[in-house]
């Protein structure tokens, strides 16, 4: 080593340390190399395998399409419409039903976390309601909605209501009695209270829930479509069963699965640009608890 040289770890006397210089710190590797392309390693590796074991034979199942087959199926659906139909009935269901849900459930959580009167009459039946499965709830909306896409719209804002609801109760009782006085020597309003001390202070957990409820709201979109609505991807997913054919089957489940991730990631991108300073501090605590 030559003289004058320094280490990562050690610190220049009279220099400053590097937060108060304003450099980076070089104690830890900045790695540039995104964490989704690792993490699709595992997936290529797994559809390789399942390709060269179905071409080998050793898969001899008839009812198991090889990969090839799948994405031959898939191609062939999307060019003569019936996919992006399907999912763009599915996604308008899902999406509308979502978005009523989550300002049902925001307005709830609000009351329920602002007024010891309306949590004191109101928590054991938001306790009843929320424990009930929502799958339950798809032949009652049936025989109410008919088959119809407003059926399909109850049934996914109704499940995207309670964990909106209860997280967002969560979030405004971490109020602390300080913001609350202030609030009151301000003289502020109780709207104004809700958007400039409530609401931002459960943005964090609002922010979680949405994500699961939007998750809900898929899978109940589908769902409501296998057991009571010819349209989208659960009747085709029907379809495709009683029809025999199973390359069309898993095509609808996979890309079922990738419009997942996708709407996953918006909303995560969402959530650094709602709340960046609580998405810094969980990301920290995953990475120290690696």
């Amino acid at each position: 080593m030559t003289a004058g040289a320094v280490t990562p770890d050690t610190e220049t006397p009279g220099r400053g340390s590097a937060s108060q210089t304003g450099a980076r710190p070089t104690g830890r590797r900045v790695s540039w190399r995104p964490r989704w392309l690792v993490g699709l390693i595992v997936p290529v590796v797994l559809v390789a395998a399942w390709q060269l074991a179905k071409s080998a034979g050793a898969l001899s199942y008839a009812n198991l399409p090889s990969p090839l087959q799948i994405w031959d199926s898939a191609v062939t659906l999307t060019g003569n419409g019936q996919i992006p139909g399907d999912f763009g009935h599915t996604l308008a269901a899902c999406l509308l039903g979502w978005v009523i849900g989550s300002a049902i459930g925001a307005a709830a959580g609000v009351a329920l976390g602002l007024s010891r009167l309306v949590w004191s009459y109101s928590m054991a039946s938001v306790e009843v309601l929320r424990s009930i499965p929502a799958i339950s709830f798809i032949p009652i909306a049936v025989i109410i909605f008919l088959q119809s896409l407003k059926m399909e719209i109850v049934i996914a804002a109704w499940v995207s209501i309670w964990p909106v609801a209860v997280s967002t109760m969560a979030g405004v009782g971490g109020v602390t009695s300080a913001h609350r006085d202030l609030a009151a020597s301000l003289r502020m309003s109780w709207t104004a209270r809700v958007t400039k001390l409530a609401l931002p202070t459960a943005l964090p957990k609002m922010l979680v829930a949405l994500r699961l409820g939007l998750a809900g709201a898929l899978v109940l979109a589908i769902v409501a479509e296998i057991v009571g609505n010819p349209h989208g991807v659960g009747y085709a997913l029907v379809n495709a069963q009683q029809q025999a054919q199973p390359a069309e089957m898993f095509a609808y489940v996979l890309l079922t699965g990738v419009v997942g991730v996708v709407l996953n990631a918006l909303l995560t991108l969402a959530y650094r640009r709602l709340a960046p300073g609580f998405h810094l501090a969980e990301s920290r605590r995953t990475t120290s608890g690696r």
